[in-house]
């Protein structure tokens, strides 16, 4: 962190969590567990905020809608939630704060990415593979349990080969694995190793 600070004085925030990518995968696949642990309870929220941003012309709407009172941004825990009517309540507590306040909205939407505890999951495809064993969550219950080859691991602790995972679902494993090119990058990989064509190559890869 403290060297990520420094370099953000340096080159500004933008460049300095830029210049991480060609890397975080392999520092993500060094840490233990306790040190993943550490930095999802500690350092997620400040990952995600400063690696996923938004698009100027976005940003520019948002902050309209803010000028003209239709959008307010707030930091709160969501303490529970009920239904109310045709809308929903929920209590929050400011962060700073130990007050709870309920509030009432028409709807509530989840925006922090796809849900990646596998236990949570209702989808019936994931239900289904879980149910049998073929898959499990992995220890830091953030998506699929699966090995450098994208094998998923089963009940059992199997690496299974016909069934592989790419994508966000295996971000326990590789952590930087939601946008696109890491995305492109995993699943030529896999195809390579798949059809047994390491010697190929592939421009902007």
């Amino acid at each position: 962190v403290r060297q990520v600070r420094a370099r953000a004085e340096a080159i500004g925030w933008r460049g300095a969590v830029d210049e991480l990518r060609p890397f975080t995968q392999d520092m993500w696949r060094a840490a233990d567990a306790a040190d993943r642990a550490r930095f999802l309870r500690h350092l997620r929220p400040y990952w995600d905020v400063h690696r996923h941003r938004l698009a100027p012309a976005v940003a520019e709407r948002l902050a309209a809608m803010r000028a003209s009172g239709r959008l307010e941004i707030g930091a709160a825990k969501i303490v529970a939630a009920r239904p109310e009517g045709d809308g929903i309540a929920v209590a929050l507590r400011p962060r700073g704060s130990d007050a709870v306040t309920w509030r009432r909205f028409a709807r509530v939407i989840n925006c922090t990415g796809p849900l990646g505890d596998l236990n949570r999951a209702r989808d019936p495809l994931l239900r289904a593979l879980a149910d049998k064993g073929a898959i499990r969550p992995d220890p830091l219950a953030i998506g699929i349990d699966v090995d450098r080859q994208c094998r998923a691991i089963s009940a059992d602790g199997e690496a299974q080969e016909r069934l592989r995972v790419v994508g966000p679902m295996t971000r326990g494993a590789h952590w930087e694995i939601v946008a696109v090119p890491d995305i492109r990058r995993q699943v030529w990989t896999l195809a390579r190793e798949i059809s047994h064509a390491y010697w190929v190559e592939a421009a902007g890869l």
